[in-house]
């Protein structure tokens, strides 16, 4: 057989057995701690089971809509996770091209002679082209685990990408919800303030006309004053709710305090959602459970890289070259080529290949602490989501019935100061009673609206793995 049809034949017999032999622990997903069955705390129901992935537009609100819009297309920190990205999807294309042959055309040209007696007589010229090709035959499976490694890489940053714009929507509608109820809370305080100045001014009569003692004069002023004060806090407040707004959306300031007051002081219709999933499926519901079981999946490829550097390498080198020699008196054509197999086999590194192993089994157990602490963290933050919203939604059944029973102690007694049966510092008193009370209301109904989205945000914001990676938080 001549040597030409046996490097055809290692050609085609070697690519059949390239990789059989791979080496390093194939990826298995770990056991976690999970809770079994369902979820301990209480379940939110009477609410829609679709998926929350278009939650936002069931709030039935343009403002909050036309904000997560323009946060979600121009958030400088998706510009930086859709960048890394394309890092990630490069990197993959570099290590997939790893197991492909690879070639450089190369071209020289040269003139050479003599400066003795005869300058000129010995002068040559040479002209070349070559073609150096090389393909290493992954027979140990380093660029198989090596590609395997950069794909779970652009997984986890898509899956790091669909997590920030989850994290943003959150934010933004966190933020909407903090402006509305700051509206509310600022006008109640508004109403306060009134009463506070209307009991102010008739305790100063009363003591002119020396019914009551001055010191009633202090105590109806500290109370004005104080109110004054929250008031302005509760101000300082809503103005930066507007600053964080503005930040996210890269809106301008006065474009932002438009959309936020049309439709002025109105409450954000909740759009309460069923909890379906089970603790156990969280794993594929949550982008960043996701994106770090991607990093664990590169690191233990990350081993099967380093093991396959302990064994031998072997390529197929091939050249192909076309020369002129002109020596002056005559041509010389010349057609060099090359083919045959290269092995390399590491004999002494003094330790580094082993050192190298070990290095990528530590980052594999770095990644896997940092997953199972994720998981934890996952289910930690959906049943406090869920503890915190039932203990709202109890709360909130009290402190409405207070505030309606306060409501109708402050028309009894309007109705008992217009028979003159009580004075009108005692109705003030009674309207400070029912505002304080709706105020209470208000709080505790944002924080209401919180913890749905807290709830929103622990489930992944309904997130599929298998939809495209630009999809709506």
């Amino acid at each position: 057989m001549s040597f030409l049809l046996r490097c055809l034949l290692l050609v085609t017999v070697f690519p059949g057995v390239t990789g059989c032999l791979m080496v390093g622990p194939d990826y298995q997903r770990p056991a976690v701690s999970m809770p079994q069955g369902d979820w301990r705390a209480a379940l939110p129901h009477d609410g829609s089971r679709d998926q929350l992935t278009h939650w936002w537009d069931r709030f039935e609100d343009e403002s909050l809509t036309i904000l997560l819009k323009a946060t979600l297309d121009h958030h400088p920190s998706l510009d930086g996770a859709k960048a890394a990205i394309d890092v990630a999807r490069a990197s993959l294309t570099g290590q997939e091209a790893q197991a492909r042959p690879k070639g450089d055309l190369g071209a020289t040209m040269s003139r050479s002679g003599n400066h003795g007696n005869n300058p000129g007589e010995d002068e040559m010229s040479t002209a070349a082209t070559v073609v150096d090709a090389t393909w290493e035959l992954d027979l140990f499976g380093r660029v198989k685990r090596a590609t395997e490694g950069a794909n779970a890489k652009v997984a986890a940053r898509q899956a790091e990408l669909q997590g920030l714009r989850v994290s943003l929507a959150a934010e933004v509608a966190t933020l909407y919800t903090e402006w509305r109820g700051c509206e509310r809370l600022r006008d109640s305080l508004a109403a306060e303030r009134a009463s506070r100045e209307k009991t102010a001014a008739i305790t100063q009569t009363a003591i002119a006309a020396g019914l009551v003692a001055a010191s009633e004069g202090e105590l109806a002023q500290a109370g004005l004053a104080d109110v004054r004060a929250q008031w302005t806090l509760q101000q300082a407040s809503c103005d930066l709710v507007i600053k964080g707004l503005v930040v996210l959306s890269g809106l301008a300031e006065e474009e932002v305090r438009h959309l936020l007051n049309v439709g002025a002081v109105r409450w954000p219709k909740i759009a309460p959602f069923a909890v379906t999933v089970v603790p156990v499926q969280l794993l594929s519901q949550r982008p960043d459970l996701v994106a770090s079981e991607e990093e664990l999946v590169a690191a233990n490829a990350e081993i099967g890289v380093a093991e396959a550097g302990r064994y031998p390498r072997f390529s197929l080198l091939g050249s192909v070259g076309i020369g002129i020699a002109d020596l002056g008196k005559s041509t010389l054509d010349h057609q060099p080529w090359s083919f045959g197999p290269a092995l390399s086999l590491p004999i002494m590194d003094g330790g580094v290949r082993e050192a190298n192993v070990r290095s990528a089994q530590g980052r594999w157990q770095i990644a896997l602490a940092n997953y199972r602490q994720a998981v934890r963290n996952a289910v930690r933050e959906v049943e406090s989501a869920l503890v915190n919203l039932a203990a709202l939604q109890a709360r909130l059944v009290d402190g409405r019935m207070a505030a309606k029973r306060y409501a109708a102690y402050l028309s009894a007694s309007e109705d008992h100061w217009r028979k003159g049966g009580i004075s009108l510092l005692t109705l003030e008193d009674a309207r400070r009673k029912s505002i304080g009370a709706q105020r209470s209301v208000i709080q505790l109904e944002r924080l209401e609206v919180q913890q749905w989205i807290n709830l929103y945000k622990a489930l992944g914001g309904g997130w599929n793995p298998t939809a495209a990676p630009e999809g709506n938080g």
